[in-house]
Order: structure tokens, then C-alpha cells, then sequence
């Protein structure tokens, strides 16, 4: 029996163990802020170099409602030091976020299910101090992570030793928060794959709730979600540090609270068990319909959050295309984003980017589900009723690019009424430039399927296509970086010819993904594997 007095122990022991398994995260995700921060953010003193500059872009940024929900409100008079911290801090709160979320569940319910924690059990070892041992390693990555984006920004002009301690802080707070939220799913689900799907639903909410209160004022909606940290902190600004104690002890509520909820579940096992009363067979001709018949829900949700999004974007862009019509528009990060064509069309272009990076992240996660899916046992056990491995790989692949139809269809479809209505933009122009996303979602379909059939281990390489593509489009004209660049990334290429070598990098991987996966034996989790050599736990 586990008490407090040896729980530190096994906690510590357990946290050394996950530590050792998640070094490369450890070390290289820290590492890769610090470096692209540090490369990214002196382009904010560069590009605003005048006073004039940088008045017209905060002035313009403070207008858009669009980019208000996006990145937060922004302090009127900002600097460059703000400036950079308002876009830049957004899109890496973001983007770590959803790594954190993937991470956590990684190291809990997905090891879980591979059988770590049976293991450990034997070991001595409690659900609880399972726990605080991963809240434990998590929490040194989040710390690490804090520092990365804190000593990056010390590149950027201007930025003293309080600014950046204040940005780590905002990061690596948001980072423990969206840990430990997770961590809390994490107990109330049956598998990995319904916490990743929680915690990544979760955080959708979080960051849609911080946009409705940064452009309504809704407290309720979102004052209180960690996306507000970094705004309440104010790096570069006031250095305001009471927020950050505020969301220290919001993050041992958490723990405390998925603690209280690890002590109180059965091993592979989550507290809500939702339609466990009466199941139903799924009638399932074949791996296609599985799969279908096991997403149906997501895609739903995927699809009808998307055309909720694309509304709601395409609406808030009113004001601004009817300034940039009137020639109010002039340079700044807005007025690269409009482009130099009609702003209207302008305007659904940028949504139809940020609906790609939606329908992109859904196609990685649903056509990686096949090497998730061979960790956990599963393909090996349907391989055993006749359905093969490159059957599943490629029902997978298809439901994937079924999804990124349905998310691209409803956005565009919604974006295309809405901006007829007050965009005065045409529905063929959504199409292009909304549905005209389609290769980029195959393309990361392929990608992801080569990576599941080659080398599972590395599918997370997936999400690398598209974080850079987003980054380009997204941070592209405030680091005034070469048109040729922007032109050639991944989310550039809708209505364009150059969107057919999408399609055949697409194609190209799904098939050299299947003929990879045809070719080898399966890979089950070490804790699975026979012989293993498995984590050891030292009384």
C-alpha cells in the first residue's frame, strides 16, 4: 500500500523513468522555440523600423476584429516588443498547446494503454504517484519550454530581462495549464484516443472562448482561458506578474483535481463511460466503414466547427475590406494578408488558409490513427480476422480525405453565403479559395500515410508540413520574407496549377505508404513487445 510518505519516491522513481523515455522531446522541442524564436522575432524591429510604420500596423491590428480573435487584444500604442509578442506569442501558444495535449496523452493513457502502468503496479508503484511522476516530467518540459520562448525573444531590439522572463512565464503557463487540463480528461476517458480527442476539443473551446471575449467582451466566454495569460502578463508592456501566480495556483487545482480522479478509476478504465448501457454492433462491411462508422462523430463536429469558424471570420471582415476598398488599408501585417487584388477576395483567401490548417491537422490525425492503432495491438488483432495492414492503412487514408472534404465543403459553403452577403465576394471565389485547400489536406494524408507505413515511430514528422506552412502564411509578411517563399508553401497553393503536385505528393504517399507497410512486420508498443527490454523499476 502506497502512503504519502512513499509516494515522493515512487513519484520521483516514475518521473525518471518518462523522462528518460521523452528525452528527445525533452530537449529538441525547448531547443526549436528558442532557435525559430530568436530567428523570427527581430524581423518585428526590422519591419516597423520607423515610428510610423509601427503606429499604422497597431492601428490597423487593433481595427481587424478578425486578427482580434485570433491573437488577443492588442495594447494601443504598442511597440514592436508587444507587437511581436501579440502575433508571434499567438501562433506559438498555440501551436505548443496542441503539441502539449498530444504529449500528455502520450505519456499517460496512450503508454497506458500499452501496458507501462500494469507494469508499474507490479512495481509498487499507485495510480497516483503514476501520475505526479508524468505531472512531473511534464512539468519539467513545459519549464524548459518557458525558458526556449523567453530567451529566444532576448534576440528581438528592446527586449530586457523582465520581458522575456514575463514571456516565458505567459508560454510555459499556458503549457502546464493545457498539461494538466489534459492530464484531467485524461482520467475521465476510456482510451488514448478519447483523451486526445477531449483535450484537443478542449482546446479548441479555450482558444475560441479567448477570441469571442478578446473581440465581444465576454468575460464568461474566455478571461479565464490560459490563452488570456500571455495579454494579462503583458510581456514587453506592463510585466504585469500577479496573473501568473494566479495561474500557478489554478494549475495545482488541476492536479489535485486529476490526482483525486487517477485514485478513483480501474486500471484501462476512465470514470465516464459514455454509451457503455447498451452498445450495438456497427455492421462494418469492411476497414473503409469502420473507420467511418468509428469517426462519423468527428468528422461531424470537424465540419460543422469549421463552417461555425469560416462564418463567424468572414463576417468580422466586414469593416476592414471596406476600408481597404476605400484605400484606409495600407501596408502592414493586414494589408500583406489582403494582398494586392480585390480585397474581398483577399480576405476569403486568408480564411481559406486557416480552414486548411483545420482540415490539414484533421487528415495527419485520422490517417495517422493506423500507426496509433498498430501501437496499441489493434491492427495486429484485425489482422487476425483478415483484414490486412494495408487494407486498414488505406481505409484510413480515405476517411481522411473524406473528413478534409467535409471540413473544406461546410467552410466554404458558409464563407461563400456570408460573403456574398457583406463581402460582396461570389460563391466560385470560395470554392477556389476555401475547397481549392483540398491538395494541401491530401498531400498531408500522404505524408502522414508514408511515415505510418514506413516508420510509425516518426509519424509525428507529419505535423512538421504543415507547422511550416502556417508559419510562413501566417508570419510571412510581418518577417517580410521573399514572396517566392510565401508563394511556395504549402498553404499558398489554392485555385493554383501548382496545387496538382499536392495531389501527386498525396497519391505518391498513400501508395508508398501501403507498399511500405506490406513489406514489414508490424511494430507493437514496447510494452507489448516480446523480450522487451522495457522500462525497469528499481524498488
Amino acid at each position: 500500500m502506497i502512503t504519502p510518505s512513499t509516494l515522493m519516491p515512487y513519484a520521483l522513481r516514475t518521473a525518471r523513468i518518462i523522462a528518460r523515455e521523452e528525452r528527445a522531446w525533452l530537449l529538441t522541442l525547448p531547443t526549436a522555440v528558442a532557435l525559430l524564436t530568436a530567428l523570427l522575432a527581430p524581423s518585428y524591429a526590422t519591419t516597423y523600423a520607423t515610428a510610423e510604420d509601427l503606429a499604422r500596423a497597431v492601428a490597423m491590428s487593433r481595427i481587424s476584429k478578425s486578427l482580434t480573435a485570433l491573437y488577443g487584444k492588442l495594447p494601443e500604442g504598442a511597440d514592436a516588443v508587444q507587437l511581436a509578442v501579440w502575433e508571434l506569442g499567438a501562433l506559438t501558444c498555440l501551436l505548443l498547446g496542441i503539441v502539449m495535449v498530444l504529449r500528455t496523452v502520450a505519456a499517460s493513457r496512450a503508454q497506458e494503454d500499452g501496458g507501462r502502468s500494469e507494469m508499474l503496479r507490479g512495481g509498487g508503484v499507485g495510480p497516483v504517484a503514476e501520475l505526479v511522476g508524468i505531472c512531473l516530467a511534464l512539468g519539467a518540459q513545459c519549464a524548459l519550454l518557458g525558458m526556449g520562448a523567453g530567451l529566444g525573444l532576448l534576440a528581438l531590439d528592446g527586449v530586457g530581462a523582465a520581458d522575456g522572463a514575463a514571456y516565458g512565464i505567459a508560454v510555459g503557463g499556458l503549457c502546464g495549464l493545457v498539461a494538466a487540463t489534459t492530464a484531467l480528461l485524461a482520467q475521465l476517458t476510456t482510451d488514448a484516443t478519447g483523451a486526445r480527442s477531449a483535450g484537443l476539443t478542449t482546446l479548441a473551446l479555450l482558444y475560441a472562448g479567448h477570441g469571442v471575449w478578446a473581440t465581444q467582451g465576454w468575460g464568461w466566454a474566455g478571461a479565464w482561458s490560459p490563452f488570456a495569460l500571455r495579454g494579462a502578463m503583458d510581456p514587453g508592456g506592463e510585466n504585469h506578474w500577479p496573473p501568473g501566480a494566479v495561474a500557478g495556483a489554478a494549475l495545482l487545482v488541476l492536479l489535485a483535481a486529476a490526482a483525486g480522479a487517477a485514485s478513483r478509476r480501474d486500471l484501462g478504465a476512465g470514470l465516464i463511460q459514455i454509451g457503455s448501457g447498451h452498445r450495438r454492433p456497427l455492421h462494418a462491411l469492411g476497414p473503409v466503414t469502420l473507420a467511418l462508422r468509428l469517426s462519423r462523430g468527428q468528422l461531424l463536429a470537424w465540419a460543422l466547427a469549421a463552417a461555425v469558424i469560416a462564418g463567424v471570420l468572414t463576417a468580422m471582415g466586414e469593416n476592414m475590406v471596406e476600408l481597404a476598398r476605400q484605400g484606409a488599408v495600407d501596408g502592414g501585417t493586414f494589408g500583406s494578408l489582403l494582398g494586392a487584388g480585390d480585397p474581398g477576395e483577399g480576405f476569403l483567401g486568408y480564411i481559406g488558409v486557416l480552414m486548411a490548417a483545420l482540415a490539414c491537422a484533421q487528415a495527419v490525425v485520422l490517417a495517422g490513427r493506423f500507426a496509433a492503432e498498430e501501437r496499441s495491438g489493434l491492427v495486429e488483432a484485425a489482422r487476425g480476422t483478415g483484414t490486412g495492414p494495408a487494407r486498414q492503412l488505406t481505409a484510413w487514408c480515405l476517411v481522411s480525405l473524406v473528413a478534409a472534404s467535409l471540413t473544406l465543403g461546410a467552410a466554404a459553403l458558409v464563407a461563400g453565403l456570408v460573403g456574398r452577403a457583406l463581402l460582396d465576394t461570389t460563391a466560385a471565389d470560395a470554392l477556389r479559395l476555401i475547397a481549392g485547400q483540398w491538395p494541401a489536406a491530401a498531400a498531408s494524408a500522404g505524408i502522414t500515410a508514408l511515415l505510418g507505413g514506413l516508420w510509425p515511430q516518426a509519424r509525428w514528422l507529419a505535423w512538421a508540413p504543415l507547422l511550416v506552412g502556417l508559419g510562413i502564411a501566417q508570419l510571412g509578411p510581418s518577417l517580410n520574407l521573399p514572396q517566392s517563399v510565401m508563394d511556395a508553401g504549402l498553404l499558398a497553393q489554392a485555385g493554383q496549377p501548382t496545387a496538382v503536385w499536392l495531389l501527386l505528393v498525396g497519391g505518391a504517399g498513400i501508395a508508398s505508404g501501403v507498399l511500405a507497410v506490406r513489406s514489414r512486420d508490424l511494430r507493437p508498443t514496447s510494452g507489448r513487445r516480446s523480450g522487451s527490454a522495457g522500462p525497469r523499476v528499481r524498488r
